[in-house]
Protein backbone atom coordinates (compact mmCIF):
# COMPACT_ATOMS: atom_id res chain seq x y z
CA UNK A 1 0.00 0.00 0.00
CA UNK A 2 1.72 3.43 -0.91
CA UNK A 3 1.60 6.53 1.09
CA UNK A 4 -1.21 8.08 -0.98
CA UNK A 5 -3.16 5.27 -0.38
CA UNK A 6 -2.93 5.19 3.57
CA UNK A 7 -3.72 8.92 3.62
CA UNK A 8 -6.51 8.22 1.34
CA UNK A 9 -7.61 5.26 3.86
CA UNK A 10 -6.63 6.99 7.82
CA UNK A 11 -8.81 10.70 5.82
CA UNK A 12 -11.49 8.29 5.50
CA UNK A 13 -11.71 6.87 8.63
CA UNK A 14 -11.48 10.40 10.60
CA UNK A 15 -14.16 11.55 8.16
CA UNK A 16 -16.15 8.75 8.74
CA UNK A 17 -15.50 9.24 12.84
CA UNK A 18 -16.26 12.81 12.88
CA UNK A 19 -19.88 12.37 10.90
CA UNK A 20 -20.33 9.93 13.72
CA UNK A 21 -19.86 12.31 16.09
CA UNK A 22 -21.53 14.83 14.63
CA UNK A 23 -24.88 12.65 14.46
CA UNK A 24 -24.50 11.98 18.43
CA UNK A 25 -23.97 15.39 19.43
CA UNK A 26 -26.91 16.34 17.84
CA UNK A 27 -29.36 13.17 18.26
CA UNK A 28 -28.22 11.48 21.42
CA UNK A 29 -26.20 13.20 23.30
CA UNK A 30 -28.16 16.59 24.21
CA UNK A 31 -30.30 14.17 26.23
CA UNK A 32 -27.95 12.12 27.71
CA UNK A 33 -26.57 15.66 28.86
CA UNK A 34 -29.95 17.20 30.71
CA UNK A 35 -30.67 13.74 32.06
CA UNK A 36 -29.99 12.83 35.82
CA UNK A 37 -30.92 9.80 37.99
CA UNK A 38 -31.86 10.63 41.34
CA UNK A 39 -29.92 9.30 44.06
CA UNK A 40 -31.88 8.02 47.07
CA UNK A 41 -31.22 10.42 50.45
CA UNK A 42 -29.85 7.98 52.84
CA UNK A 43 -28.79 9.67 56.06
CA UNK A 44 -30.00 12.07 58.28
CA UNK A 45 -28.68 14.58 60.14
CA UNK A 46 -28.94 12.50 63.40
CA UNK A 47 -25.87 11.21 62.02
CA UNK A 48 -24.51 14.74 62.93
CA UNK A 49 -25.94 14.97 66.42
CA UNK A 50 -28.46 17.78 64.74
CA UNK A 51 -31.99 17.45 65.83
CA UNK A 52 -34.07 17.72 62.48
CA UNK A 53 -38.08 17.37 61.49
CA UNK A 54 -38.65 15.66 58.00
CA UNK A 55 -40.78 17.70 55.73
CA UNK A 56 -43.13 17.88 52.92
CA UNK A 57 -43.04 20.96 50.76
CA UNK A 58 -45.53 21.86 48.01
CA UNK A 59 -43.87 23.09 44.91
CA UNK A 60 -46.44 24.03 42.08
CA UNK A 61 -47.99 20.09 42.06
CA UNK A 62 -45.28 18.08 43.28
CA UNK A 63 -44.29 17.54 47.15
CA UNK A 64 -41.09 18.13 47.92
CA UNK A 65 -39.18 15.81 50.32
CA UNK A 66 -37.12 18.29 52.70
CA UNK A 67 -36.02 18.79 56.44
CA UNK A 68 -35.85 21.57 58.77
CA UNK A 69 -32.95 21.94 61.19
CA UNK A 70 -33.67 24.59 63.35
CA UNK A 71 -31.16 26.36 65.79
CA UNK A 72 -32.19 26.25 69.07
CA UNK A 73 -31.36 30.52 69.43
CA UNK A 74 -31.66 31.16 65.50
CA UNK A 75 -29.98 34.34 64.49
CA UNK A 76 -30.79 33.52 60.61
CA UNK A 77 -32.58 31.01 58.57
CA UNK A 78 -30.90 29.87 55.35
CA UNK A 79 -32.73 27.76 52.13
CA UNK A 80 -30.25 25.43 51.26
CA UNK A 81 -30.09 24.60 47.68
CA UNK A 82 -27.99 21.32 46.02
CA UNK A 83 -26.65 21.15 42.83
CA UNK A 84 -27.15 18.92 39.65
CA UNK A 85 -27.66 15.10 39.92
CA UNK A 86 -27.04 15.45 43.86
CA UNK A 87 -29.33 16.01 46.80
CA UNK A 88 -29.59 17.34 49.95
CA UNK A 89 -27.05 14.92 51.27
CA UNK A 90 -24.39 15.69 48.68
CA UNK A 91 -21.26 13.65 49.35
CA UNK A 92 -19.20 16.40 46.81
CA UNK A 93 -20.62 19.57 49.55
CA UNK A 94 -20.13 17.44 52.46
CA UNK A 95 -24.13 18.81 53.16
CA UNK A 96 -24.58 16.94 56.32
CA UNK A 97 -21.32 18.61 58.23
CA UNK A 98 -22.22 22.14 56.51
CA UNK A 99 -25.24 21.81 58.16
CA UNK A 100 -24.01 21.32 61.39
CA UNK A 101 -21.86 24.41 60.94
CA UNK A 102 -24.50 27.03 60.18
CA UNK A 103 -26.42 25.41 62.92
CA UNK A 104 -22.91 26.09 65.13
CA UNK A 105 -23.28 29.41 63.93
CA UNK A 106 -27.07 29.67 65.29
CA UNK A 107 -28.88 29.54 61.67
CA UNK A 108 -31.92 27.52 60.95
CA UNK A 109 -31.58 25.55 57.54
CA UNK A 110 -34.67 24.03 55.35
CA UNK A 111 -33.39 21.77 52.76
CA UNK A 112 -34.62 19.84 50.18
CA UNK A 113 -34.50 17.64 47.34
CA UNK A 114 -35.61 19.73 44.06
CA UNK A 115 -37.11 18.07 41.56
CA UNK A 116 -35.90 14.86 39.58
CA UNK A 117 -33.65 14.40 42.46
CA UNK A 118 -33.49 12.14 45.91
CA UNK A 119 -36.09 11.36 47.38
CA UNK A 120 -38.19 13.67 45.24
CA UNK A 121 -40.64 13.42 42.80
CA UNK A 122 -39.79 13.16 38.98
CA UNK A 123 -41.32 15.37 36.24
CA UNK A 124 -39.41 14.54 33.14
CA UNK A 125 -36.31 13.79 34.46
CA UNK A 126 -34.90 16.85 32.65
CA UNK A 127 -32.27 19.27 34.09
CA UNK A 128 -33.58 22.63 33.39
CA UNK A 129 -30.26 24.50 35.07
CA UNK A 130 -32.21 26.48 36.99
CA UNK A 131 -34.44 28.36 34.87
CA UNK A 132 -37.07 25.00 35.93
CA UNK A 133 -36.34 24.37 39.23
CA UNK A 134 -36.20 28.24 40.58
CA UNK A 135 -40.20 27.33 41.65
CA UNK A 136 -38.91 25.16 44.29
CA UNK A 137 -36.50 27.86 46.32
CA UNK A 138 -39.61 29.91 46.07
CA UNK A 139 -41.52 27.05 47.83
CA UNK A 140 -39.34 26.56 50.23
CA UNK A 141 -39.28 30.34 51.35
CA UNK A 142 -43.31 29.64 51.53
CA UNK A 143 -42.75 26.89 53.60
CA UNK A 144 -40.76 28.86 55.70
CA UNK A 145 -43.37 31.73 56.06
CA UNK A 146 -46.24 29.40 56.55
CA UNK A 147 -44.55 27.13 59.44
CA UNK A 148 -41.55 29.18 61.13
CA UNK A 149 -43.05 32.98 60.69
CA UNK A 150 -40.06 35.93 61.86
CA UNK A 151 -38.12 38.64 61.29
CA UNK A 152 -35.12 36.84 61.10
CA UNK A 153 -32.88 37.70 58.49
CA UNK A 154 -33.25 35.07 55.46
CA UNK A 155 -29.89 33.74 53.48
CA UNK A 156 -30.31 31.30 50.54
CA UNK A 157 -26.79 29.18 49.50
CA UNK A 158 -26.35 27.57 45.55
CA UNK A 159 -24.04 25.09 44.98
CA UNK A 160 -23.41 25.27 41.39
CA UNK A 161 -26.21 24.51 39.85
CA UNK A 162 -28.49 25.40 42.56
CA UNK A 163 -26.12 28.68 42.38
CA UNK A 164 -28.16 29.62 39.55
CA UNK A 165 -31.39 27.82 40.38
CA UNK A 166 -31.33 30.49 43.26
CA UNK A 167 -30.50 33.52 40.74
CA UNK A 168 -33.47 32.46 38.77
CA UNK A 169 -35.50 32.23 41.91
CA UNK A 170 -34.60 35.73 43.51
CA UNK A 171 -35.61 37.24 39.56
CA UNK A 172 -38.71 35.80 39.79
CA UNK A 173 -39.97 37.54 42.96
CA UNK A 174 -37.95 35.01 46.15
CA UNK A 175 -37.52 37.24 48.68
CA UNK A 176 -34.35 37.21 50.66
CA UNK A 177 -32.40 39.32 52.49
CA UNK A 178 -28.42 37.70 51.30
CA UNK A 179 -27.09 35.01 49.07
CA UNK A 180 -24.45 32.83 49.37
CA UNK A 181 -23.25 30.92 45.98
CA UNK A 182 -20.66 28.14 46.34
CA UNK A 183 -19.16 27.39 42.85
CA UNK A 184 -22.57 28.77 41.20
CA UNK A 185 -23.33 27.54 38.01
CA UNK A 186 -23.06 30.99 35.56
CA UNK A 187 -22.49 30.19 32.02
CA UNK A 188 -24.67 27.09 31.16
CA UNK A 189 -22.50 26.37 28.18
CA UNK A 190 -19.24 26.17 29.61
CA UNK A 191 -20.74 24.27 32.46
CA UNK A 192 -21.83 21.20 30.49
CA UNK A 193 -18.98 21.02 27.84
CA UNK A 194 -16.52 21.26 30.89
CA UNK A 195 -18.55 18.51 32.89
CA UNK A 196 -18.14 16.38 29.47
CA UNK A 197 -15.01 16.65 29.99
CA UNK A 198 -14.18 16.07 33.33
CA UNK A 199 -17.13 12.91 32.64
CA UNK A 200 -15.10 11.16 29.61
CA UNK A 201 -11.65 12.85 30.02
CA UNK A 202 -12.26 14.19 26.49
CA UNK A 203 -11.05 17.35 25.74
CA UNK A 204 -14.35 20.26 26.31
CA UNK A 205 -14.40 21.22 23.03
CA UNK A 206 -15.31 18.25 21.14
CA UNK A 207 -19.09 18.87 23.48
CA UNK A 208 -19.77 22.51 21.70
CA UNK A 209 -22.28 20.92 19.36
CA UNK A 210 -24.31 18.64 22.03
CA UNK A 211 -24.02 21.49 24.47
CA UNK A 212 -25.70 24.25 22.01
CA UNK A 213 -28.04 21.37 20.55
CA UNK A 214 -29.26 20.55 24.19
CA UNK A 215 -29.42 24.36 24.87
CA UNK A 216 -31.73 25.08 22.01
CA UNK A 217 -33.43 21.30 22.52
CA UNK A 218 -34.40 22.06 26.40
CA UNK A 219 -34.35 25.98 26.21
CA UNK A 220 -31.93 26.19 28.62
CA UNK A 221 -30.79 29.69 29.80
CA UNK A 222 -28.59 31.49 27.77
CA UNK A 223 -27.54 34.89 26.42
CA UNK A 224 -30.24 37.33 28.76
CA UNK A 225 -31.62 34.62 30.93
CA UNK A 226 -28.05 33.62 31.63
CA UNK A 227 -27.80 33.24 35.26
CA UNK A 228 -24.20 35.44 34.84
CA UNK A 229 -26.16 38.09 33.74
CA UNK A 230 -29.09 38.24 35.55
CA UNK A 231 -26.58 37.46 38.68
CA UNK A 232 -25.11 40.75 37.57
CA UNK A 233 -28.43 42.85 38.38
CA UNK A 234 -29.08 41.44 42.18
CA UNK A 235 -29.20 43.89 44.11
CA UNK A 236 -29.07 41.87 47.47
CA UNK A 237 -25.36 40.78 49.36
CA UNK A 238 -24.21 38.39 47.58
CA UNK A 239 -21.09 36.29 49.15
CA UNK A 240 -19.46 34.31 46.32
CA UNK A 241 -17.33 31.16 47.37
CA UNK A 242 -15.36 30.46 44.31
CA UNK A 243 -12.55 27.41 44.38
CA UNK A 244 -9.94 29.03 41.59
CA UNK A 245 -9.29 25.52 40.19
CA UNK A 246 -12.58 24.26 40.18
CA UNK A 247 -12.72 22.61 36.33
CA UNK A 248 -16.51 22.68 36.06
CA UNK A 249 -17.98 25.84 36.86
CA UNK A 250 -14.77 28.22 36.33
CA UNK A 251 -13.76 30.89 38.15
CA UNK A 252 -13.75 33.45 35.24
CA UNK A 253 -16.98 33.94 35.31
CA UNK A 254 -17.61 33.96 39.19
CA UNK A 255 -14.54 37.14 38.83
CA UNK A 256 -16.60 38.16 35.42
CA UNK A 257 -19.86 38.26 38.35
CA UNK A 258 -17.46 40.28 40.96
CA UNK A 259 -16.57 42.93 38.55
CA UNK A 260 -19.64 43.38 37.30
CA UNK A 261 -21.73 43.70 40.51
CA UNK A 262 -20.54 45.82 43.25
CA UNK A 263 -22.91 43.69 45.46
CA UNK A 264 -20.83 41.13 45.16
CA UNK A 265 -18.07 39.43 47.89
CA UNK A 266 -15.67 37.16 46.37
CA UNK A 267 -14.03 34.53 48.62
CA UNK A 268 -11.49 32.65 47.03
CA UNK A 269 -11.18 29.12 48.34
CA UNK A 270 -7.53 28.26 49.58
CA UNK A 271 -5.70 26.01 47.47
CA UNK A 272 -6.64 22.24 47.69
CA UNK A 273 -4.35 19.49 47.05
CA UNK A 274 -5.43 16.80 44.52
CA UNK A 275 -4.13 14.26 46.83
CA UNK A 276 -6.20 15.38 49.56
CA UNK A 277 -8.58 13.08 51.32
CA UNK A 278 -11.17 15.42 51.20
CA UNK A 279 -11.09 15.35 47.22
CA UNK A 280 -11.25 11.09 47.52
CA UNK A 281 -13.61 9.48 44.79
CA UNK A 282 -14.57 12.91 43.17
CA UNK A 283 -11.86 11.79 40.51
CA UNK A 284 -11.77 14.78 37.70
CA UNK A 285 -14.04 16.76 39.44
CA UNK A 286 -11.69 17.69 41.75
CA UNK A 287 -12.05 20.73 44.50
CA UNK A 288 -16.04 21.41 42.66
CA UNK A 289 -17.56 22.78 45.41
CA UNK A 290 -15.19 20.93 47.81
CA UNK A 291 -14.74 24.39 50.14
CA UNK A 292 -16.40 22.55 53.36
CA UNK A 293 -14.73 19.44 52.98
CA UNK A 294 -11.78 20.65 52.37
CA UNK A 295 -11.71 23.77 54.47
CA UNK A 296 -14.22 23.65 57.44
CA UNK A 297 -13.01 26.52 59.34
CA UNK A 298 -12.13 28.99 56.48
CA UNK A 299 -15.46 28.21 55.31
CA UNK A 300 -17.23 28.82 58.50
CA UNK A 301 -14.65 32.07 59.39
CA UNK A 302 -16.19 33.48 55.68
CA UNK A 303 -19.95 32.44 56.43
CA UNK A 304 -19.90 33.76 59.77
CA UNK A 305 -18.53 36.95 58.80
CA UNK A 306 -20.78 37.71 55.66
CA UNK A 307 -23.47 37.04 58.66
CA UNK A 308 -22.39 39.80 60.34
CA UNK A 309 -24.11 42.22 57.89
CA UNK A 310 -27.67 40.99 58.83
CA UNK A 311 -27.11 39.86 62.53
CA UNK A 312 -26.66 42.60 65.15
Amino acid sequence: MSLLQLFRLVTIGVSGLAGIWLLLSLLWAPAYIVTTTPYPVDQDPASRDLFFEDIRISSEDLLLEGWWIPAEQPAAELIFVHGAGSNRISQYIGSLDFYRTLHELNISIVTMDIRNHGNSPQTDGILRMGSGEWPDVIAAARWLDQHHPNNLPRIVLGASMGGSTVIHAVHHGLEADGIILLDPQLDIRDSLMRGGQVTTLLPAGLFSVAVSAAIHQYDLPSGSRSPLVMGQKIALPILLIQDWDDPVTRSPYAATLAATNPNVSLAKVPAVDLSASCLEGKRAWGSHVAAHPCHPDWTRATVSQFLELFVD
